[in-house]
């Protein structure tokens, strides 16, 4: 059976979907137009307007109107950080965790998304968090923690999967198999694709809950509807080896050309296999 995802956190948002949505919405300009919005942004932080030299930093960044050139785009965005710009501390965290224009630096990353945190900018918290969970230091994955629980009492099936994750793995807990599957059943109520996957596996695997593969097979097929390759492929294995369900190589195909789709590689053997047969 396919193990299921072990990611500590949501994918870290995009300067498309978090800086730029707050700054280039602000009015609607065509292809044609960036070069004269890019060249008005940079009057503007010349004059020093905070926001305008963070949008001069992400011009630079992408090469959106200019010639791109990530140490300026650093430089701009640096002064408009001190002014006390909150999207230009986030954009510095991605820039050092990324190396976007400078070296890698998980310590300065952390650091930048602490002040963009500390500055109002929720965001950055759910970046902070994926790099204090993956660190050994107990203080650190404590306060992964505690950030997990914070957002999972408001009722976010992420952070409540994530708190399951830590209980199920013991990082920043004691390691409790009951507390993790009733935070991934939260979350998996919730519709958090994740979760719902990870109960498939554990009542597949009888880790921490009794062996139930019906119930399983109820938890994969949630998942692979939100386009989880992992849980349709343990739907393919599930078919082809009659797991709680008749065996049916007609659906057993089905569930493992939807896994390969999305470039599962063992469903695209599994498929060949029973092409094959």
């Amino acid at each position: 059976m396919e193990t299921r995802v072990r990611r500590k956190t949501p994918p870290v948002r995009s300067l498309a979907d978090v800086a730029m949505g707050r700054a280039w919405t602000i009015e609607e300009t065509q292809p044609d137009d960036r070069k004269a919005l890019f060249e008005a942004y940079l009057a503007a932080a010349r004059l020093g307007k905070m926001e305008a030299m963070t949008n001069v930093g992400l011009h630079f960044l992408y090469g959106d109107g200019v010639r791109r050139d990530p140490k300026r785009s650093r430089m701009w965005t640096e002064k408009a950080a001190a002014l006390g710009d909150d999207v230009a501390a986030f954009n510095l965290g991605l820039a050092y965790y990324f190396g976007r224009g400078v070296r890698k630096n998980k310590g300065l990353a952390e650091a930048w998304y602490r002040l963009a945190a500390a500055r109002g900018f929720a965001v950055a918290e759910g970046n902070l968090v994926d790099i204090l969970f993956a660190s050994p230091e107990a203080h650190q994955l404590k306060e992964a923690v505690r950030i997990y629980r914070k957002y999972a009492r408001q009722g976010d099936p992420v952070a409540t999967y994530n708190l399951g994750l830590a209980y199920e793995q013991g990082k920043g807990v004691r390691k409790s198999l009951k507390r993790a599957n009733a935070y991934y059943e939260t979350s998996a109520k919730g519709g958090y694709a994740d979760a719902q996957l990870a109960l498939g596996y554990n009542y597949s695997n009888g880790v921490g809950l009794p062996t139930d593969a019906m119930r399983a097979f109820g938890w994969f097929r949630l998942a692979a509807k939100q386009g989880s390759a992992k849980a349709s492929f343990n739907l393919g294995l599930m078919f082809a080896n009659g797991e709680g369900v008749p065996v049916s190589k007609a659906r057993a195909m089905r569930h493992f050309r939807e896994a390969a789709n999305l470039g599962h590689v063992r469903a695209a053997r599994w498929l060949r296999k029973l092409e094959k047969a």
